[in-house]
């Protein structure tokens, strides 16, 4: 394949997320199996149309998602333990599973404003520095406690607004929909936190209770990141549910389904 089938000029999406995006595919379909090695930077700018500089920022996204390593003088390999990388999950059922979590909790403290996006979001939103983003939070509550605090940012290039309203009534990953952004994709991490001062005074818990931080970065039909959430939920109100099945004939285990389920309730 060459470079007019790889990358459109068209799309707002950087070439180096389409090249990203693309590698990434390859490494999931299993082109490029555990442990192989990836073609020589030269060969993958002559691929894909591009220069080193952006073939580079492709693998350096691809390295921090734990899919391949860098070895000096060798070049660059498909992680061995694929396991470890993220899971492919069902884009519908994320959407439904977030709407089930909106229609069985409340929503309440919402602010919004626009702000310069600080370090961490203008990277996962590949942003510029400087850039300025809108800032949505809220509180959720189940049965009037708070069980978790919600940050997230949309690029205010993409000319959206949003009110306190419509965010108390919807999640952010719905209104997108709602307002023409085509979401196709979401990259999403749950690990475990500890709750500071500040999170412990506004999810009613201790200093040092344990969380469960949830980070996810949506993207639109051109692979372009379109909102960054970061979430923290008290651990005695949250789960996650994934139901895994065998395809016929393999004899490894696939994930065709996983996503967040809501808050559950203390028992």
């Amino acid at each position: 394949m060459r470079a007019p089938e790889l990358i459109d000029e068209k799309l707002r999406s950087p070439r180096y997320v389409q090249a990203y995006s693309m590698l990434r595919d390859w490494i999931s379909q299993g082109v490029y199996q555990p442990g192989a090695k990836l073609p020589p930077e030269g060969e993958l700018c002559e691929t894909f149309g591009v220069s080193r500089i952006t073939i580079r920022k492709a693998i350096d996204m691809l390295v921090d998602d734990k899919l391949v390593v860098r070895q000096q003088g060798l070049g660059t390999f498909v992680v061995k333990d694929l396991a470890a990388a993220p899971v492919t999950g069902d884009m519908e059922q994320l959407l439904r599973k977030v709407q089930r979590l909106d229609n069985n909790t409340q929503i309440v403290d919402t602010a919004l404003e626009d702000v310069v996006a600080d370090a961490a979001t203008a990277k996962d939103l590949a942003l510029e520095s400087g850039s300025h983003v809108l800032r949505a939070t809220h509180l959720r509550l189940l049965d009037g406690q708070p069980i978790g605090y919600v940050e997230a940012f949309v690029p205010a290039d993409l000319g959206l607004s949003f009110t306190a309203s419509e965010i108390r009534q919807h999640p952010l990953l719905i209104l997108l929909e709602r307002k023409g952004i085509k979401v196709s994709a979401a990259d999403q991490l749950i690990g475990a936190a500890l709750a500071d001062t500040r999170m412990a005074r506004m999810l009613g818990t201790t200093v040092g209770a344990p969380l469960v931080k949830i980070q996810l970065i949506v993207f639109d039909d051109s692979q372009r990141p379109v909102e960054r959430m970061v979430a923290w939920y008290r651990a005695d109100h949250y789960q996650h549910h994934v139901y895994l099945t065998r395809k016929p004939g393999e004899a490894l285990t696939a994930f065709n389904r996983s996503a967040v389920s809501g808050p559950r309730r203390k028992r």
